[in-house]
């Protein structure tokens, strides 16, 4: 896709060409944990239930992540859309260099205090050695996460999310090979789940290094000469932070979440497990649209046409809201096989919690959907603030009180939790609409201010 193309044209087609590439590339993604359940699944109940539990732990690093990227797809689509292309290479290689740091990091952090984690998360005896080992495993996996995001980022910036989708196949398959090769061939169990994902990732990291030092593309990786500026990198923290900030909190809030769902058993963790999977595939379309109305967004506003910007929301909302609304008729339609093909032999119980979940979170994602197409907006323009103020006003002032309250003047057990996630994505979406009609995300100083390096340059 041509830099022309994000200024002029139709907003509906041009979304087209970038979510489409996305989409695969979600989808890609999304077979990582698919995978993952299809194969622990065969192993038993408990064990899904065990890799379920510790998942808004991972949530966390994801969260992180996903701030890199945000703060990627903003500075760098900005600049493209300026056409200041020395800078957005300089932003791109000074990303990397954080990604693999930060990386480190938190694999230190998850290994160091695994134990406590568990501990802190009220980890069922019966699910506390397999989630240790696949916690302990994982570990492994956050610098080739941040980078492969980061990458991914570079490229949706440029609007060639196609190099991305083919490296994330490569590692998909990868992944598919190993998995079963290191739960049953290697009798790894749970912890060979863990070893596969990790693996397969750093089997394409120098395929990334090739193509981003290699060939001819408008951001270009400079590591032979590379100099820090310290304030390059206070403004990708400025935007980095906010947007890892709010993610973070939901993912801590779904930690608490989960312990209040697996007080209703070992079973009714893993159903909640296998219906997030589930409910993960239908929302694909919905996160490719999401994520390529950022890169309008960022190079709408890089090239002065705030209006272009007002049509990228609008349209990306019927576009998703519509692919949503139809995936999930169709995901409560076949709920019980889909769940049938993850647990084969699952129980009575399984099945009832899961489908029930599964109804409860299709009906959820309509506003779900209304909620992400903003945050999408707000990245790409840089206000991740607005993504960090709703971040925390979702779980912890929405979600969890109204999940107290059920528990306490109800008799609805599990259902109440169903019915606060629903509830709490209403009050999301006024919240989310209403700073959208301020107008203030419209603001790009965030991303246009030069930097002493910038002035250095010119």
């Amino acid at each position: 896709m041509t830099q022309r193309a994000f200024h002029e044209g139709s907003v509906i087609q041009a979304l087209f060409r970038l979510a489409l590439p996305l989409f695969f590339l979600n989808l890609v993604n999304s077979l990582y944990n698919v995978v993952d359940t299809f194969w622990v699944g065969q192993l038993g109940e408990l064990q899904v239930g065990a890799v379920s539990l510790v998942g808004p732990v991972l949530w966390c690093a994801q969260s992180l992540a996903s701030g890199l990227s945000a703060a990627a797809v903003a500075l760098i689509g900005t600049r493209l859309g300026e056409n200041k292309l020395q800078e957005a290479s300089r932003f791109a290689t000074t990303l990397l260099y954080v990604a693999g740091l930060l990386g480190i990091g938190l694999s230190i952090f998850t290994l160091l205090g695994a134990q406590g984690i568990l501990h802190l998360i009220a980890t069922p005896a019966e699910l506390f050695n397999d989630s240790r080992l696949y916690l302990f495993g994982i570990a492994f996996d956050y610098v080739g996460l941040l980078i492969l995001n980061v990458y991914m980022a570079i490229c949706q910036s440029e609007g060639n999310s196609r190099l991305g989708v083919k490296v994330n196949i490569l590692a998909s398959i990868a992944n598919l090979i190993l998995d079963p090769l290191f739960i049953f061939v290697f009798h790894m169990d749970v912890f060979g789940a863990a070893v596969a994902t990790v693996v397969s990732k750093w089997l394409v990291i120098p395929l990334i290094v090739y193509q981003l030092l290699h060939t001819k593309r408008a951001v270009r990786i400079r590591f032979h000469s590379f100099r820090f500026h310290k304030e390059d990198l206070k403004l990708i923290f400025r935007v980095c932070i906010p947007a890892s900030g709010g993610q973070f909190l939901e993912s801590l809030g779904f930690v608490l979440l989960n312990t209040y769902i697996v007080s209703y058993g070992a079973v009714a963790m893993s159903a909640y497990g296998v219906g997030n999977k589930i409910i993960n595939l239908s929302g694909i379309p919905l996160a490719s649209f999401s994520a390529a109305s950022s890169t309008i967004v960022a190079h709408g506003l890089g090239s002065n046409q705030p209006e272009r910007c007002k049509e990228c929301y609008r349209k990306t909302w019927l576009l998703a809201e519509s692919f949503t609304a139809a995936l999930g008729v169709l995901t409560i339609l076949f709920a019980q096989p889909l769940i049938c093909l993850f647990v084969p032999g699952a129980g009575k119980a399984l099945v009832s919690y899961a489908r029930e979940f599964v109804i409860y979170a299709a009906v959820s994602s309509i506003f779900m959907c209304w909620y992400s197409v903003l945050c999408g907006v707000f990245n790409g323009a840089g206000h991740t603030k607005y993504t960090f103020i709703l971040g925390i006003l979702r779980l912890w002032i929405f979600r969890i009180p109204l999940i107290l309250l059920f528990q306490h003047v109800t008799n609805w057990g599990i259902t109440g939790i169903w019915i606060a996630m629903i509830l709490s994505n209403i009050m999301e979406c006024i919240a989310a609409q209403w700073m959208y009609i301020c107008g203030g995300w419209l603001n790009s100083t965030i991303l246009s201010t030069e930097t002493d390096s910038d002035k250095q340059l010119q």
